[in-house]
């Protein structure tokens, strides 16, 4: 596992963030960046795999290996091509096994969930990668255009996570699948943030064959400073993958300034407006109607 985080830690570094553009998202220097969430995702995907898909095939569990495949992803082969590579360096590994070690490579490369191993519990539908490359499939996923009225939305200041919990009574709950990002789940109780920030960051710096479509991510880290500005924080939002984000000031907050995430945006904004306190604490922090 150490050397694909160390794989990851030299991208991060020298690809995704070079010194010529030394300046992060809310204007900080790139250095603050950290990287020890990613490596915690990484741990998670890895035990992920090696508990539902076991396997006695050393080319599998070798992170050499699993280098190489992320890097292959990366360049632009197909899942096919992928294959072919993973049982020409592996060839006693079967089918199923290849299948599987994509599927924990491709969320390495893009924070997304696109294969489910073997024997696990889904409580939502799942995305499925199944042929052609993997920035073709992120292209795809982020491609629709919104689709819901937006006139009447507005996003005030006070409109953050903060208020959303407080107030609307909405749990808030972090998601390493960015795919996820502003979903509202559990009977719309629960409000899942994608939270890594740094690996944003990452993926904002300009390189020959971006792996997301343009702007989104900057789009992403607006989201993020949206809801979590450096105001209001509980202990259990206190996370160093989200204070890079910053605040957002008055005409970046307009609705129409969110392409990508503007259709669960609107979902949420009026989610929130249609719920009414019921304790005492929700009454006292409710500001959306004035005086009260």
């Amino acid at each position: 596992m150490a050397s694909l985080e160390r794989y990851y830690l030299r991208h991060m570094d020298g690809v995704f963030v070079p010194s010529r553009t030394p300046r992060l998202f809310n204007g900080d220097r790139s250095a603050v960046l950290c990287h020890e969430v990613y490596g915690q995702y990484h741990q998670y995907q890895w035990r992920l795999f090696s508990g539902h898909s076991p396997t006695t095939n050393r080319g599998i569990r070798d992170p050499e290996n699993t280098f190489r495949l992320v890097q292959h992803l990366h360049d632009g082969k197909t899942r096919e091509q992928v294959k072919t590579l993973l049982r020409s360096t592996i060839s006693s590994a079967s089918d199923e096994e290849c299948e599987r070690y994509i599927d924990l490579a491709a969320p390495l490369l893009t924070m997304m969930k696109t294969g489910v191993p073997k024997n696990q519990l889904m409580t939502r539908s799942l995305l499925r990668w199944e042929q052609g490359t993997i920035r073709d499939f992120v292209s795809d996923f982020f491609k629709e255009s919104p689709k819901l009225s937006y006139e009447r939305i507005r996003l005030p200041k006070i409109f953050n996570a903060w208020s959303i919990h407080k107030v609307g009574g909405i749990n808030i709950s972090f998601t390493d699948n960015l795919a996820d990002h502003l979903l509202l789940t559990d009977d719309d109780s629960t409000l899942l943030i994608f939270h890594h920030a740094s690996f944003l960051e990452c993926h904002l710096q300009p390189f020959p064959a971006p792996l997301y479509p343009a702007d989104l991510v900057h789009k992403q880290l607006s989201t993020i400073a949206l809801l979590l500005p450096h105001i209001r924080t509980t202990p259990n939002w206190n996370r160093p993958s989200l204070s890079i984000c910053g605040t957002l000031q008055a005409h970046d907050r307009q609705i129409e300034r969110f392409h990508f995430w503007r259709d669960r945006l609107v979902i949420l904004k009026q989610t929130y407006d249609d719920t009414t306190p019921s304790s005492l604490q929700q009454w006292w922090y409710d500001r959306r109607n004035g005086v009260q």
